[in-house]
């Protein structure tokens, strides 16, 4: 598994290095402007800091699906199915780079970010004073507290329907890529699979959880809010066993 998971991070490993260097240009300026006193500086490199954070996140995302497509179509990855390994191996290497990807490119970005804020406040005020106005100006903005168990539930639901939304990708690229191998248009078949899928699975959840899991503008994380992960969390069992089974049928010798 480790030298899958290595062999995936190669064939991966441009993109975050131009996204460093993107990342760290951006940084130079920034703390350039803050010391400078150069307001438009610090005002424009923090503003790609952070559209360039957002977007590496979710170049990530479809660039695992898009690597995983790859896979299937050109002779030299192809061969990576057809080693002697477990297709649960291989598919599982695939989602677990892609997991340890995103965890690392945001604990960077997260660590920039405290960085920038400590600095500006070392600059030009303390922590204490900057914590304090945040936490009023989301008290006056929404009117409640943030609980624990809420911030929780949030991050919980981001990573299980982002790997949901990867693995459906998969597993919709492996039905047009193996079942509908001699089909033109596979592309367009795998986009109106993933569709039908994602249509399906929501009619599902919404079964499941009938009444939702809001209440008013406010999250209320309840018994049918964890429901909803669970919902998701089997589906995206469903979607690796799904399709590391098609591979082991259809693609390994």
């Amino acid at each position: 598994m480790g030298k899958l998971i290595k062999y995936e991070f190669r064939k991966q490993l441009m993109s975050k290095i131009v996204v460093g260097f993107i990342i760290a240009a951006l940084e130079i300026v920034f703390v350039l402007g803050l010391f400078l006193e150069e307001d438009s500086w610090i005002g424009v490199s923090s503003g790609f800091l952070m559209l360039t954070g957002m977007i590496s996140l979710l170049f990530f995302s479809f660039e695992s699906i898009i690597t995983y497509s790859n896979d299937l179509k050109t002779k030299q990855s192809y061969m990576l199915f057809l080693t002697p390994r477990n297709m649960f191996q291989i598919v599982g290497a695939k989602i677990l780079t892609m997991v340890i990807q995103i965890f690392l490119a945001g604990c960077v970005l997260a660590a920039i970010a405290i960085g920038d804020v400590f600095l500006v406040c070392a600059k030009y005020g303390s922590v204490q004073e900057l914590l304090e106005n945040l936490k009023l100006f989301f008290n006056a903005l929404t009117g409640v507290e943030i609980r624990l168990i809420e911030i929780v539930y949030v991050i919980l639901m981001i990573l299980i329907t982002w790997l949901v939304f990867v693995t459906m990708a998969m597993f919709a690229i492996t039905l047009s890529t193996t079942i509908f191998a001699n089909k033109k248009y596979k592309g367009v078949i795998s986009v109106i699979i993933y569709f039908a899928l994602d249509w399906i699975v929501s009619k599902i959840a919404g079964l499941v959880v009938p009444t939702g899991f809001l209440e008013g503008d406010y999250l209320v994380v309840n018994t049918e809010a964890w429901a909803y992960i669970a919902v998701y969390a089997v589906v995206l069992v469903l979607d690796f066993v799904g399709t590391s089974l098609l591979l082991e049928k259809k693609v390994s010798v």
